[in-house]
């Protein structure tokens, strides 16, 4: 394949980049509705391109809005232009449009059961609305893209851009850690006051040190696909060396939860694989991720702070609250389970809120309250009709896919939830034997339903486009052996 081949199969990611950064550079809103219209047609006329273009879009999407507010629809735009592209070319065929798997119409059934107990119980429909698309946007990426004809080319092209991505949040990572949260970061988040609790996180680029930690750790082993993919040449070596980079940055995140999903992860497949070969590797990257560079990182940017003036003024942006767990790095895995902090938790915390929603699902035990009710992203938006009832008094994100859906769609959101989640391990499970990947797209989703304990994990975009593309692109290539095997 030559340079001109793979620049047009690169086309709308490539050019989409530089235009990003020409709203970055000119942050007007008519800049950004231009771009939208452009990503909107290109989507339209290359939809396979287009999804590409959203694996740089989605990661940076809470810096790009930050800067450019007006760019935020361009991902949901250029999923529902490549949706409609999909819905044109099977015109032809009018039962392929309406063919979905036991879990889609399950989760179709969710969004129905969600909707309506949220109209029931006087949820205004722009709520509604607003949280239909933080669980449905992104799933339209299975519709769409397990109906694409996907390549190897096109496999090896989503892993390269993943890479690229991941090799910016990273130095960006390193950066914001050794600054003291002071350089490569829009001036808000540079005032912002953390609590004491997260003031030693990575934030990174997605502004969250858990998301950055999720999508590290997706990054982290299509980096080692594409390492086993390519001959043995200084590309391997340098693979090599990003991903202890990436490893060091991904400890720095202090995402707990993401470290145990992580070793569930692994664990279950090893379980299936006996890969012990895997396993080992794995262990010696975090190691040397950790001695390399998490520990240098940490010391150096204590000797930056005591030595130099990088970092040390006022911060006067809005506080965030402290969640009560410690503040120093060392701490905040021994210190999970005290006495103090889950004493905090029942008060405030996790547990406070799971308390909050089986109450909630004792009241209204068949279809729950519905959507912006409790804990989601449009309850955080626009509040709730029921908290006042419950003695909720502030806007509470969850942090529990499960106590969520449990009160906001009660016994029947919570089978068809189950279904959907089910589902798709029943479907990974049946391919076993034919797919090179179905173990280790098992093995991550049983790592997700970890992670729905402690994340409101399917409505992140960021998470969801890339699970939903490569479940789509697993169904839609098959059962055919492709060189990403491990």
């Amino acid at each position: 394949m030559n340079f001109t081949t793979k620049f047009q199969e690169m086309t709308v990611p490539l050019i989409g980049a530089v235009i990003l950064l020409i709203n970055l550079m000119i942050p007007t809103s008519i800049s950004a509705y231009i771009a939208t219209a452009l990503f909107a047609a290109a989507a339209f006329i290359r939809p396979k391109q287009s999804i590409l273009f959203l694996l740089i879009y989605f990661p940076f999407r809470p810096f790009l809005i930050e800067v450019n507010p007006t760019l935020k629809l361009i991902g949901d735009i250029v999923i529902i232009f490549a949706f409609l592209r999909v819905i044109w070319d099977s015109r032809g065929n009018l039962k392929s449009i309406f063919r979905f798997e036991v879990y889609e119409w399950a989760f179709i059934g969710f969004l129905v059961v969600g909707s309506v107990s949220a109209m029931l119980t006087g949820v205004s429909l722009i709520a509604v609305v607003f949280q239909l698309r933080a669980f449905a946007i992104t799933f339209l990426l299975i519709y769409i893209v397990k109906r694409l004809d996907i390549q190897k080319r096109d496999i090896l092209n989503f892993v390269v851009i993943t890479v690229a991505v991941a090799v910016i949040l990273v130095i960006q990572g390193i950066v914001e850690k050794l600054s003291m949260r002071s350089a490569l970061m829009p001036e808000k988040w540079v005032n912002r006051q953390l609590s004491p609790n997260n003031a030693s996180r990575i934030y990174g680029l997605l502004n969250n040190p858990n998301v950055l930690a999720v999508h590290l750790t997706i990054a982290g082993m299509l980096t080692y696909c594409l390492k086993n993919a390519l001959p043995k040449t200084k590309i391997q070596l340098w693979l090599n060396i990003f991903l202890v980079l990436l490893a060091g940055t991904w400890i720095l995140t202090y995402s707990r939860g993401t470290w145990i999903a992580f070793v569930v992860g692994l664990a279950v497949y090893f379980l299936f694989t006996r890969n012990w070969k895997f396993v080992v590797k794995s262990a010696a990257v975090i190691a040397l991720g950790f001695i390399l560079i998490a520990v240098p990182v940490t010391y150096g940017t204590q000797w930056i702070k005591s030595h130099t003036d990088i970092g040390n003024f006022v911060r006067t942006g809005p506080a965030e609250e402290d969640s009560g767990f410690a503040a120093v790095e060392k701490d905040r895995i021994t210190n999970t389970f005290t006495g103090s902090t889950l004493d905090k938790s029942k008060t405030t915390g996790r547990l406070f809120i799971v308390n909050k929603g089986f109450e909630v699902f004792k009241d209204h035990p068949i279809i729950g309250t519905g959507f912006s009710t409790f804990g989601d992203s449009a309850s955080k938006t626009y509040s709730s009709p029921i908290y006042e009832d419950y003695g909720i008094t502030f806007n509470i994100y969850s942090d529990n896919q499960y106590i969520q859906v449990i009160a906001q769609t009660g016994v029947v959101g919570v089978l068809l939830f189950a279904v959907f989640l089910l589902g798709m391990l029943v479907m990974f499970w049946k391919k076993r034997h034919e797919s090179p990947i179905a173990i280790p797209m098992l093995a991550s989703l049983i790592a997700i339903f970890w992670c729905g304990m402690i994340y409101n994990i399917w409505e992140d975009k960021a998470f969801t486009m890339y699970f939903y593309i490569l479940t789509a692109g697993f169904i839609a290539v098959g059962s055919r052996k492709n060189e990403f095997a491990d």
